[in-house]
């Protein structure tokens, strides 16, 4: 049975983590789908409105001029230069460059085009844009381009902080360019000698676009992710309940196989009595049929009271109470009286600390009774010195009565401690002789205690005893 149940667990455990990962996968995707589809419809549209807004133009509106001004005069001297010294056409062309950069950057206006764009095409929601040249060619008379700058090369005298990934950074707040996120890219060029081809792109991407996104998939998270909760709620309270209907049932076959021989034992001893006194041999020695017959009440007298345990536990599933005002202390002094009387031949001091004052409350004393000796015999039976000690304390509080029953026994675990107001359960410990019990005593204790409307609660620790502490109301 214990195999089975780590079986299961673990084909319910892979289960799930297989059921988690194709809802990641189908969420994951769905995010790309959906992820996609905003890059093509938003920066589509976006897209279209930078390239009317700079039509015949170049970067930003009135961009072309500028670069024309900066241009268009270095022609010849760039020409030369190429001709006749490539080291020094280099570093001219990244003179050009940083030329370029720091005018488009004084003169950019892409904040006032922006808010043209979000205004025509009713966009509400705030744009992360960026502005970036990929690359820069320059074309002399009967020449092909001559390239001035290109994004996948690194120039020394070019600042470092204008040179990313994808090209020359001229303005923006977009922190991360990438392809996804360009909204426009265009090459603006010319047939004509003396002229220059322009690379660039337009990066625009919305401030919240993956809130955005997550938000159309609201109707694809929330149910992946409840019925997977579902799924492992349920795993969870079965495996729950399967245990602890073992646990039950393991108790149970427990029990019977307690009962059974607490049964079988009074009865094989009245069997075998009354055998012997049918011996003719034995009718006639007087002594040999008292003691027989000792023997046989003896037994019976058990057997009656293993019966009444057993009628009294089954009762407590609706225990009904008759209680009464009684006087605490003397109640309790009454039932240890008794209980010394019947233990006499055993080597037990009880010790009961009280006021001496009456301590009144409210309880069915026929149920107390039991309870209070539930609990004596536990003391008494998981015990193993020489002299048991068992003291019983009564403390009058401002709102209630302690009831302190502790003991010298063997103690208990904690995890024992856990089970011990269980049905059937039955404490195992290594004591030198074997305990007899049905696993009902403290289950009844628990029921009595619930019933009257008090709290019980035990400390202990291993060779250390046991304190079983009830909490009772003060009669008002």
């Amino acid at each position: 049975m214990r195999h089975s149940i780590k079986l299961y667990i673990l084909t319910a455990v892979i289960c799930i983590i297989a059921l988690a990962i194709v809802q990641f996968f189908l969420i994951y995707n769905t995010y790309q789908l959906l992820d996609s589809r905003f890059n093509y419809v938003e920066k589509g549209r976006i897209g279209e409105a930078y390239n009317l807004a700079i039509a015949n133009d170049k970067l930003f509106p009135g961009g072309q001029p500028l670069l024309d001004s900066i241009i268009v005069p270095q022609y010849s001297y760039l020409e030369q230069l190429y001709n006749t010294n490539r080291h020094g056409f280099d570093t001219a062309a990244q003179h050009l460059v940083n030329r370029i950069i720091r005018e488009l950057v004084k003169h950019e206006n892409t904040d006032s085009m922006l808010k043209a764009i979000k205004a025509n095409d009713g966009i509400k929601d705030s744009l992360l844009f960026a502005l970036c040249i990929h690359r820069l060619d320059i074309k002399f008379k009967d020449s092909q381009y001559v390239n001035v700058y290109n994004r996948f090369k690194k120039y020394p005298l070019i600042p470092a902080n204008r040179q990313k990934e994808m090209g020359l950074f001229i303005c923006g707040n977009l922190p991360q360019l990438n392809e996804n996120s360009a909204a426009s890219s265009l090459v603006a060029n010319s047939p004509l000698p003396y002229s220059y081809s322009l690379s660039f792109s337009f990066y625009a991407d919305p401030y919240n676009r993956r809130t955005l996104v997550l938000r159309q998939m609201k109707y694809t998270i929330l149910p992946g992710i409840l019925t997977l909760l579902a799924v492992i709620t349920l795993f969870a309270i079965t495996l729950f309940k399967w245990i602890r209907q073992k646990h039950l049932s393991d108790m149970k076959s427990d029990f019977i196989n307690n009962i059974t021989h607490e049964f079988n034992t009074p009865i094989t001893a009245i069997i075998v009595a009354n055998k012997n006194i049918q011996n003719e041999k034995t009718l006639d020695n007087k002594q040999s049929v008292t003691a027989l017959s000792e023997i046989i009440h003896r037994q019976a007298e058990r057997l009656k009271l293993l019966v009444e345990k057993v009628i009294n536990i089954a009762a407590t599933e609706k225990l009904a109470l008759k209680t009464t005002t009684t006087d605490l202390n003397e109640l309790i002094s009454g039932i240890l009286a008794v209980y010394s009387l019947n233990t006499m031949k055993q080597a037990i001091r009880f010790t009961f600390h009280n006021s001496g004052h009456p301590v009144m409350i409210e309880a069915d004393t026929f149920h107390f009774t039991t309870l209070l000796q539930n609990i004596l015999d536990n003391a008494v039976k998981y015990n193993d010195q020489p002299e048991k000690i068992i003291t019983i304390t009564t403390l009058q509080e401002k709102e209630s009565i302690a009831l302190i029953i502790q003991d010298n026994g063997i103690g208990m675990n904690a995890a024992t401690l856990r089970h011990i107001f269980e049905k059937f359960y039955r404490h195992q410990p290594n004591l030198s002789r074997p305990t007899k019990g049905l696993g009902l005593g403290l289950y009844y204790v628990k029921q009595c205690v619930d019933a009257h409307g008090w709290s019980i609660k035990v400390s202990s620790e291993p060779g250390a005893g046991s304190t079983f502490v009830i909490t009772i109301p003060s009669k008002i």
